[in-house]
């Protein structure tokens, strides 16, 4: 099977960084608007124990979607998965303990697998969704990552009543986008929520408020949003983004198999998607309704534990599997593999205080 001419790339916002999807004509190549080398970012204020030297340790503590303390089957199903995930992660040397009545200790071999844990113990709800729209995150290098919230997520009225007048005028904005200074300033009332009291909040709203901001956002608690809603999150790049994206139509559901490996010629770390049979017309669809889009909409994005790992522009109706690249290490791959591979997992995690 020859390769397809490779069409001209749309801007993105890292060009370096590609989707390629198998279609059964051929080869199509995707420019993604933004990957990040390591998948999730569920837990930002951790605390790793070290312990034996060439060794990492991560230690977690299980909750309920509500933040409650699990029951002992939940918990040791999580454990389980984990240790699957580990294990398809190729580490020689692995254990996952129950400790207590909600925490989990996560090691394996090798100094300086902080990252890798993170993501092995992050949910993994994998779904795709067409972008229907991006704006650069306001948010500075200097703003600090906030802890996951567990929630509750409050009601919508508690929000607005919080927020006074401010949520009257986010009310009012039809685009988003920096407003002028004053409607900036009246809006700052924003940027005192909690991710929790973000999550509340309409999606478009969300999306057009410039003062909520990727912090806020990447810590709402996990499943605030469900597939059958827009959802709006962001990725991870020199300049952080966030999407506006319409409900979920692929899922982790839809796929088969996934598998890491390296592209000797071009000597990166890939990751392989094979699909389902009806996997695969959910995505094929995806696939179409983006290109019919037209340029400048014609976006589709890979979302993990609500963090955009790929935006990629659809340069063509794509039938068949998808191989997703980008700044993967090996670790990377392997990790984003053994997540789409495995069931999410029961319970969420999060740093020990």
């Amino acid at each position: 099977m020859s390769e397809l001419p490779q069409p001209q790339q749309p801007p993105s916002v890292n060009s370096r960084n590609l989707l390629i999807v198998l279609g059964a004509l051929g080869v199509v190549v995707l420019v993604t608007a933004v990957t990040c080398g390591v998948v999730g970012f569920l837990f930002r204020d951790r605390i790793f124990d070290l312990g034996d030297p060439g060794t990492t340790t991560l230690t977690v503590e299980a909750v309920t979607a509500g933040g409650g303390t699990p029951d002992r089957k939940a918990l040791e199903r999580t454990r389980d998965v984990l240790a699957d995930r580990i294990e398809a992660a190729e580490f020689d040397r692995r254990s996952v303990e129950i400790d207590g009545d909600r925490r989990l200790v996560l090691k394996v071999d090798g100094v300086g697998k902080e990252d890798v844990l993170r993501s092995l113990a992050g949910t993994g709800e994998l779904r795709m969704r067409r972008v229907l729209g991006s704006v650069p995150d306001q948010s500075t290098a200097s703003t600090p990552a906030l802890p996951p919230d567990a929630g509750p997520v409050p009601s919508r009225a508690e929000v607005a009543t919080r927020l006074g007048g401010a949520y009257q005028i986010a009310v009012g904005i039809t685009a988003p986008g920096a407003p002028d200074p004053a409607t900036t300033a009246a809006l700052a009332p924003f940027a005192s929520l909690t991710p929790a009291q973000v999550a509340a909040l309409p999606s478009a709203m969300q999306y057009a408020v410039p003062t909520v901001t990727c912090p806020q956002l990447a810590a709402r608690p996990a499943g605030a949003t469900a597939a059958t809603d827009q959802l709006v999150a962001c990725a991870r790049a020199d300049l952080p983004t966030k999407y506006l994206m319409d409900v979920a139509k692929v899922s982790a559901a839809d796929i088969d198999t996934a598998e890491a490996s390296l592209e000797q010629s071009v000597g990166e770390w890939i990751v392989a998607i094979n699909f389902t049979s009806t996997g695969q017309q959910r995505w094929t669809d995806l696939t179409r309704e983006a290109f019919t889009a037209g340029e400048g909409n014609n976006q589709v994005a890979i979302v993990l534990d609500d963090v955009v790992i790929s935006a990629p522009a659809v340069l063509d109706v794509l039938t068949g599997g998808a191989h997703i690249s980008g700044d993967f290490t090996r670790d990377s791959a392997m990790v984003l593999a053994a997540q789409l591979n495995s069931e999410p997992l029961p319970l969420v995690l999060r740093a020990v205080n």
